[in-house]
């Protein structure tokens, strides 16, 4: 049996075992060979074989986010369907990662990996079985770099707010980060799939709706440090527009990003909380005579600790508006109905991307901040 054959079967093996342990008492989970199938499927039993389910067995040495779509479109996937008709497909592997975990959900595929992580679901007879196990995988001995911190944040806000292609230079000048730090970085989004980059040459796709959601996850826009909460004299929208009709002073344009920035492109609700960005917030809430409030608050002013959420932001009159980029992420990192509105925001992003995505990184303003003059 060739070797690649015999680790699989090994793997498969270690998977029915880990699956057996899952399964209510009396049910059985064993191996059925189909035909001339070197890999056996799989069959759940209930008690007494009143029902079975069968699956079809996808094993995996190693798996990507790209073979899940070689999964959904193979050959093989055809055949199956071809004999077998809608069963449902289970894949196996010694460890999945959380971005291929997501896809296979998307295509309903089940998946089971030997550290623990398994979603395995068949309607005939009903099972349902969902469990985490690592995080990491365990056989990794290559550093990653974590997708959180401001120079990650300029990278992915590069990769969303330019089409590609571009290379790691261009990417590193725009995001002002050195191309040691960035190489890591990109490795880590193409081990996730949501980059395609050449080997030692220029990314080639970015799923920037996937690029702005795993952000998000790293971050939290109403974190206590830098964040103050007010009521505003008159309400939020009128506090907006005084703030359009304002003579700009000071250094840098308040910045609004969150549920009024993503009503601006697409509403869904009238918003109602009002979220600036601003390197000043007390003196900022001093001048617009806010009122302090931790219940109740129509308004947040945050100075962020970077430079990133400023970047390519439109100005109108004495205030800017966040990049969608940047309002995307803030929001699905919000609370209450803002990850909704996150949510309305790319959709709408995704129905209008030449009005906001940048044709070619050269065109794309560098990570500077919009100031007033």
């Amino acid at each position: 049996m060739p070797a690649t054959q015999k680790g699989e079967r090994e793997i498969l093996d270690a998977a029915v075992k880990i699956l057996s342990r899952r399964l209510p008492p009396n049910w059985v989970a064993e191996q059925a060979a189909q035909g001339d199938s070197d890999i056996a499927d799989l069959v759940i039993k209930t008690p007494s074989n009143q029902g079975q389910a069968l699956f079809l067995v996808e094993v995996k040495t190693d798996v990507s986010p790209r073979d899940v779509e070689a999964l959904m479109n193979g050959p093989w996937r055809k055949s199956w369907r071809r004999r077998m008709g809608n069963q449902p497909i289970l894949l196996v592997a010694p460890y999945i990662g959380p971005r291929v975990r997501e896809l296979l959900i998307e295509e309903s595929i089940s998946y089971l990996d030997l550290t623990g992580n398994a979603r395995i679901s068949s309607d005939h007879p009903g099972v349902f079985i969902e469990v985490r196990g690592a995080t990491h995988d365990p056989r990794s001995t290559k550093p990653r770099a974590a997708i959180r911190g401001a120079k990650a944040g300029a990278v992915v806000r590069v990769l969303v707010d330019a089409a590609p292609p571009y290379t790691g230079a261009e990417i590193a000048r725009i995001a002002n980060v050195n191309e040691g730090y960035l190489s890591r970085i990109l490795d880590t989004l193409a081990d996730e799939g949501l980059i395609d980059r050449e080997r030692s040459g220029p990314v080639t796709r970015v799923d920037w709706p996937a690029l702005l959601r795993r952000r998000s996850q790293a971050l939290d826009l109403f974190r206590p440090a830098g964040t103050y909460r007010y009521v505003a004299r008159q309400g939020a929208s009128a506090l907006l527009d005084r703030l359009r009709s304002r003579t700009p002073s000071g250094t840098r344009l308040p910045t609004v990003t969150g549920s009024f920035a993503a009503a601006r492109l697409a509403p869904i609700a009238a918003p109602t909380l009002l979220v600036l960005y601003t390197p000043n917030p007390l003196d900022l809430g001093s001048e617009l005579e806010l009122l302090p409030a931790e219940v109740g608050a129509d308004t947040v002013l945050i100075r962020p600790d970077n430079e990133v959420a400023f970047a390519r932001s439109e100005r109108d009159g004495g205030v800017a508006w966040a990049a969608p980029s940047q309002v995307a992420i803030d929001c699905l990192t919000g609370t209450g109905r803002m990850p909704s509105e996150g949510d309305a925001l790319i959709a709408w992003m995704q129905d209008h991307e030449d009005r906001w995505r940048y044709p070619t990184i050269q065109g794309l303003p560098a990570n500077a901040s919009l100031t007033e003059a």
